[in-house]
């Protein structure tokens, strides 16, 4: 999932730096018909961010994750739910247990083997 965010640069620079609406003097977001181009391209990244990582979630994950709205929060959740995970070596993250795992899918299926998602319903 961060190697496809990062492709797309400004998604990943929404997940890193977090967003939040601009507001007037009275701590009040500003209104939509109010917004700049530039602003409007970061409210953009930020949903495209939040969207692309909330469909790679499982229903068990959407019901962890549900109250939060910046694609920065949602990350640094996500990143707290599968760091030290039963499956992960000593000092190993989950980007690494992932690769780790999917390397041994890939030689499952180079030799035939079927594998299950038994996950997902």
């Amino acid at each position: 999932m961060e190697i496809f965010l990062k492709i797309q640069f400004e998604m990943w620079m929404t997940v890193k730096t977090g967003f939040e609406l601009p507001t007037d003097g009275d701590d009040k977001p500003i209104p939509c018909e109010d917004w700049d181009p530039a602003l409007i391209k970061k409210v953009a990244a930020n949903v495209r961010a939040n969207c692309t990582l909330r469909c790679g979630l499982t229903k068990e994950e959407l019901n962890r994750i549900s109250p939060f709205s910046s694609a920065k929060e949602l990350w640094k959740k996500l990143i707290e739910l599968h760091e030290g995970t039963p499956d992960t070596k000593e000092g190993e993250t989950a980007t690494q247990l992932h690769a780790r795992i999917q390397h041994l899918l890939n030689e499952l299926h180079a030799i035939g083997q079927k594998i299950q998602d038994s996950l997902r319903t």
